[in-house]
């Protein structure tokens, strides 16, 4: 039986390319080599595809040495059937990969991929866009409120004067647009979020403050199969690293615990299920999907 030729993609220029690398390494080692064939490609920083067919052989996870060999053949994608690759497996983390821009480039070649389409990922990447669709659809979210570079700049006085009615403190400051807890900060004062504004606002221009929910962190994943989705057992996700689960307690080595199925009440489990499946029907998900809980 002829394989089918899988294309992972991996890297990017996101702030999250080492961890989309090691991603990318996960896939290429696991996808089934008696049904597929794996061709690794890697995007580079500056938006070049490059097959690598020596690529997860190159990282060394237990000393955290990332590399990619040299020798690679560029890709590309005039020919929409280039290097036959038959399914894309979207391993991006970070934009292009996640917010719509790679599934978009993706579509207009006429090549399947792996996962939700533009508008859905566009959407789920975007915290601002997906709370609001939450909020229509009743589903419990944290309140918060949306802080741009050219409204911090004119009306800071305001900005506060909001976030203090409708969020208040303690709030966690974080980027609209990024992952993997990237510019996460918890304040605890009106002077703690102007110094966590000051930090992130540069490099990210569109930030939120939302309201801080002290409790325990949980995740729950939606596979669908044959068009019908399933929510997957939650996990329980606890940080050993930090207070938080931030960038340091997700990768590094023992930086968290995770229990699976979560260690809670029955009940409080086939709640997050209930309401993975909803989050994942009101962004229109295709394929798969990953909800967070705390």
């Amino acid at each position: 039986m002829k394989k089918l030729k899988v294309g992972v993609l991996y890297g990017g220029p996101s702030s999250e390319r080492e961890i989309s690398l090691i991603t990318g390494k996960g896939i290429c080692e696991n996808l089934d080599v008696k049904k597929y064939e794996v061709l690794p490609i890697e995007i580079t920083s500056d938006g070049k595809f490059y097959l690598d067919r020596k690529f997860y052989n190159q990282i060394n996870l237990k000393n955290k040495k990332i590399k990619t060999v040299a020798k690679k053949e560029l890709v590309n994608f005039q020919n929409k059937t280039d290097k036959g690759v038959d399914l894309f497996f979207i391993a991006m983390h970070g934009s292009p990969g996640e917010d719509g821009k790679l599934q978009g480039m993706l579509e207009c070649l006429g090549v399947p991929y792996t996962g939700p389409g533009v508008l859905s990922s566009a959407l789920g990447m975007n915290k601002v866009y997906s709370g609001l669709i939450y909020y229509s659809w009743h589903l419990p979210h944290p309140a918060f409120i949306d802080i741009t570079a050219k409204n911090w700049k004119n009306h800071k006085k305001e900005v506060l004067k909001a976030i203090n009615d409708s969020v208040g403190y303690p709030c966690v400051v974080k980027p609209v647009d990024q992952g993997s807890a990237v510019g996460v900060f918890i304040t605890k004062t009106e002077d703690d979020l102007v110094k966590a504004v000051a930090k992130s606002i540069k490099k990210f221009p569109w930030l939120m403050a939302q309201k801080f929910i002290k409790g325990k962190e949980a995740t729950c994943g939606v596979l669908e199969k044959k068009g019908e989705a399933f929510a997957l057992p939650p996990t329980h996700i606890v940080p050993q690293l930090g207070k938080f689960y931030d960038y340091k307690s997700k990768y590094a080595e023992g930086g968290s615990k995770h229990i699976c199925p979560a260690d809670f009440p029955a009940e409080i489990n086939q709640i997050m299920q209930d309401y993975a499946l909803i989050a994942h029907k009101a962004l229109n998900c295709s394929g798969m999907s990953r909800s967070d809980f705390f």
